[in-house]
């Protein structure tokens, strides 16, 4: 951890690769953290809901195939740049939806914004990578879990001090706006790496273990970003504050955790430390479930980011060194497998918690993830 952070300290182009992360996860992990009023200013229940959060993954499903092209004809840091300021313009507007469908046209719209920037991110950091002989890829999504923590935790004061969503978000987005102009002159001197990504694709037959895995930990991800909140708000009838500390612990603990992922890694190694994080991030939510109190469900949320943290970087690394598949296409299967899980997660979870109460619905993502663990046992691509 302490090598990460001297890399960021005194390598620019490394330093704009991570704050551009953070920026994402900040503002991403406001809007996060403030939804319950929106389902309350809205009127809908669980399931409607769930279905207007189908909007964001079907945007970035629909612009991933074509993310990798567009950005391999720019340079890594302008593709960059432009669709963080792209992000940031479009952040605030589901603040304005004035109905369930709209609200799921407006997370459509940001969707295809989040895509792009987090093809993009990635890919600097990737360039940064090669051409400086850094590594940094683990650190940066460090980085992002820290925003998302900053950005959840300051959402519950803003919230609590009575401050609209809207005036929140826009003036949040201006914020990063000016950060990014500032880093503008550093990113301009991230290499331009011709490599573009791949979209969408049906993984091989030899990683789709992995590939099941990545589905089952990022529907778990997605479940504690969609539902933590209104889980504490709704269910365990906490305060606004209280409410956006689920998210805001379990960030904390993934960012820590990303941070110190190698030395992990390298005490455990691989399989056993996917299997521990799996089985870890079960605990964490049946804690949630199975004490009906705001200070055990944080606690639970916060062990649910402690397991997941090294999982799907590791499962990354794992496709990448599959035999007789393509390291791009390895990757890109496990990175589409996540798509489709936090494609279906917030419906799914909504229906069962409209039908059977929103605790039931994060319970059976605890079973997602024993059945991760098991997976990975029997799974020797690890």
């Amino acid at each position: 951890m302490i090598r990460t952070l001297r890399v960021f300290t005194f390598h620019l182009p490394s330093l704009s690769v991570g704050l551009t992360f953070m920026t994402l996860s900040i503002l991403f992990g406001s809007w996060l953290a403030r939804l319950p009023e929106v389902q309350a200013g809205l009127g809908l229940s669980e399931g409607q809901l769930g279905l207007a959060l189908l909007g964001l993954p079907l945007g970035a499903l629909t612009i991933t195939p074509l993310a990798g092209w567009l950005i391999g004809r720019l340079s890594a840091g302008r593709a960059m740049m432009l669709a963080t300021l792209a992000f940031c313009a479009l952040i605030p507007l589901p603040s304005f939806a004035t109905s369930q469908w709209g609200l799921m046209g407006a997370l459509y719209i940001v969707g295809l914004a989040n895509s792009l920037m987090n093809v993009s991110m990635n890919a600097a950091a990737a360039a940064v990578e090669s051409h400086y002989r850094l590594a940094i890829m683990s650190a940066c999504h460090g980085m992002f879990s820290l925003g998302a923590m900053i950005g959840a935790g300051s959402s519950g004061l803003i919230a609590a001090a009575g401050i609209p969503l809207q005036g929140h978000l826009i003036g949040l987005a201006l914020l990063m706006v000016g950060l990014q102009l500032l880093l503008r002159p550093i990113i301009a001197t991230i290499p331009h790496s011709s490599k573009g990504g791949s979209g969408f694709t049906i993984p091989p037959k030899s990683i789709w273990g992995l590939a099941l895995v990545g589905f089952c930990i990022m529907i778990g991800e997605g479940a504690v970003a969609d539902w933590s909140a209104i889980y504490l708000r709704n269910v365990l009838q906490s305060g606004p504050f209280v409410a956006s500390l689920g998210f805001a612990g379990f960030s904390l603990a993934m960012a820590l955790g990303r941070f110190a992922g190698d030395s992990i890694r390298q005490a455990l190694g691989n399989g056993r430390t996917v299997v521990a994080g799996s089985l870890l991030g079960a605990t964490g939510l049946c804690t949630a479930v199975l004490i009906p109190h705001p200070v055990a469900a944080v606690l639970g949320f916060t062990i649910v980011g402690i397991g997941f943290s090294t999982v799907v970087p590791l499962l990354f690394s794992a496709a990448a060194r599959t035999p007789g598949v393509a390291p791009g296409t390895g990757i890109a299967a496990v990175a589409s497998s996540g798509i489709v899980g936090f494609l279906i997660g917030p419906p799914l979870i909504g229906f069962i918690g409209e039908h059977y109460g929103l605790g039931f619905g994060l319970g059976f993502v605890a079973v997602l993830a024993l059945m991760s663990a098991g997976v990975v046992r029997a799974n020797r691509n690890l």
